[in-house]
């Protein structure tokens, strides 16, 4: 079956919810009201195409995307920051033109998105800020990508019975990470690749004990030779660092019920 025939297939009882990571960093979830959301979904080979002059095939894309951007119409897209393989400019018209979708950025994006033409379906959001959906909350909350993306956001989903949270592109800065752990996801969605400033399998797992989180799944390996993360590190920084949570480690396109 294909990825998305799976999406459409899914039915998700009251009280719970589905998360499946993408591949990369990106992330869809299936709510109990049949809504779709998708997080830094990268589905081209974009970052390839932006720094082949000079990287070579260090950013070549290793594996096949899960989907194509026009397979799956997502409610909402949210978008931490505006690197290539987050804020993915191939895919990003693909993904907005049946127009059902809404995108929501902060004002990097939003100005990106602008250059390219794409005004509409476009929403700001900010950092430390509440927004209200349909059946879930954001709380959007700062992390700490250096100046690579300062003004990189971390999002939480909040479904009332239980909260997602997905740090974005993050080192391990405990000043600039404490809002996300006051929040106490019971899920936590973290790098591991400890690249450009991003935590690696350890400090992904003590971050995961700061958060209290009872489930993590870990991302942003295995994309791109220049770093690809080694997540038989986490199996073992997870069990050291952080025993009370599960590490859900999962293939591309694997559902977990949460």
């Amino acid at each position: 079956m294909r990825f998305e025939e799976k999406v459409r297939a899914l039915e998700v009882a009251q009280g719970k919810v589905a998360v499946a990571w993408i591949g990369q960093a990106g992330f869809l979830v299936k709510t109990a009201g049949d809504k779709v959301i998708l997080i830094d979904p990268y589905l081209s080979d974009y970052v390839y195409k932006l720094f082949e002059k000079e990287e070579g095939l260090a950013f070549k894309r290793l594996s096949a995307p899960l989907f194509e951007a026009d397979e799956i119409e997502a409610d909402y897209l949210f978008v931490s920051h505006e690197h290539g393989d987050h804020l993915d400019m191939d895919s990003l018209p693909v993904l907005l033109a049946g127009g059902k979708t809404q995108c929501y950025a902060n004002e990097v994006c939003m100005e990106e998105a602008k250059k390219a033409g794409i005004t509409k379906q476009m929403n700001l959001i900010e950092k430390n800020k509440t927004y209200d959906f349909d059946e879930f909350k954001v709380i959007t909350v700062d992390c700490d990508h250096g100046e690579l993306s300062p003004e990189a956001l971390g999002v939480v989903l909040d479904f009332g019975f239980t909260k997602i949270y997905y740090s974005g592109d993050t080192s391990y800065n405990t000043k600039r990470l404490a809002d996300a752990s006051d929040q106490r996801p019971q899920v936590a969605l973290l790098p591991i690749n400890g690249a450009f400033g991003n935590l690696d399998a350890r400090e992904a797992a003590v971050f995961a004990a700061d958060l209290h989180a009872a489930a993590c799944i870990p991302h942003h390996f295995w994309t791109f030779p220049k770093h690809l993360g080694n997540p038989i590190e986490a199996i073992d920084a997870f069990a050291r660092h952080a025993p009370a949570c599960r590490l859900d480690m999962c293939m591309p396109g694997e559902f977990i019920i949460y």
